[in-house]
C-alpha cells in the first residue's frame, strides 16, 4: 500500500465517520477557525518538516551503486525494535504519517486509543476508552459521544502488520548518507513484496520520513504516550445532550 492508497483508506474512514457527524454542520458555526490541517495537527504529537519529505523523495528517485544488506540495515533494526515494543502486553504507541495535506495519526495506551484524520480540508477525530466513543468534527469544533463496545478497541498488532513490507532477509537496498547543518542523515530503500519502501533516518538512526513507491511523508513513532494524549479537545461544543 503506497501513501496514495493510505490516503484512499483515510477517505473511506472519513466518509464513515462523517455519516455519524452529519449533524455537526447544521448545528455549529465554523467561522474564524484555524485551517482544518493545523487544527488536526494540534490534536496530535506529530512533527512536520517539509524538507524531510523532499530529501526522502529526492534520494528515492536517485540511482546508486552503494548498497546495504537488509540484515545489517537501519530499516531492519527499526522494524525489529518496533515489533518487540508493540509485542508487549502493556505496549504504548503514537504513530503518525503526514504531508502538507493529509494527517494519519493513531495513539494507544491501555484501554484508550485515539485516531486523528485529515483529508480534503476536513478533519475527524475518534477518541475511545472502555466506557465511550467520542467522534470529533475538527472543522466544526464539535463532538458527539456514545457508549463504547468491545469491537471498537484497537490492537497494536495491526501496526506491526502495516509495516511488514515483505522484504527478503537476504535482499540488498540502496543507501545514501548526507549532511545538512552539521547533522548526518541516511536514506535506505528496499524492494518489498508489492512496492519499494524507503526510510530517512536522522543521526540517531530514528526514522523521520517514509517513502512508498516514490510518494513521501513525515514519519513519527513513539513507544511512550502521555495520559493527557486522550483528553478530549478543549473549546469544542459537546452535542451529546442535544441528540
Amino acid at each position: 500500500m503506497n501513501f496514495r492508497k493510505l490516503k484512499k483508506a483515510a477517505a473511506a474512514v472519513m466518509a464513515a465517520a462523517m455519516c455519524v457527524t452529519m449533524v455537526f454542520g447544521a448545528s455549529v458555526s465554523a467561522a474564524e477557525k484555524k485551517s482544518a490541517w493545523s487544527e488536526a495537527k494540534s490534536l496530535t504529537t506529530a512533527k512536520y518538516n517539509s524538507k524531510y519529505i523532499k530529501w526522502a523523495e529526492k534520494y528515492s528517485a536517485k540511482e546508486t551503486e552503494k548498497t546495504v544488506s537488509y540484515s545489517k540495515s537501519r530499516t531492519k533494526k527499526f522494524y525489529d525494535k518496533m515489533t518487540a515494543a508493540l509485542g508487549k502486553d502493556d505496549a504504548e504507541v503514537a504513530l503518525s504519517l503526514l504531508d502538507n495535506e493529509v494527517i494519519l495519526y493513531f495513539a494507544s495506551k491501555g484501554d484508550k486509543c485515539k485516531l486523528i484524520l485529515h483529508l480534503n480540508d476536513e478533519g475527524i477525530g475518534i477518541y475511545i476508552d472502555s466506557d465511550k466513543v467520542t467522534v470529533v468534527s475538527i472543522e466544526d469544533k464539535a463532538m458527539l459521544s456514545d457508549d463504547a463496545t468491545e469491537s471498537y478497541m484497537q490492537d497494536t498488532e495491526a501496526i506491526k502488520d502495516l509495516f511488514d513490507f515483505g522484504i527478503d532477509k537476504n535482499s540488498k537496498g540502496k543507501i545514501f548518507k548526507f549532511k545538512s547543518d552539521e547533522k548526518t542523515y541516511c536514506y535506505e530503500e528496499f524492494e518489498g513484496d508489492s512496492y519499494n519502501v524507503g526510510f530517512l533516518f536522522n543521526e540517531k538512526d530514528k526514522p523521520i520520513a517514509m517513502v512508498i513507491d516514490g510518494d513521501g511523508c513525515c514519519f513519527n513513532l513513539s513507544y511512550s504516550v502521555k495520559d493527557s494524549e486522550f483528553d478530549l479537545p478543549k473549546g469544542y461544543t459537546d452535542l451529546s445532550d442535544l441528540i
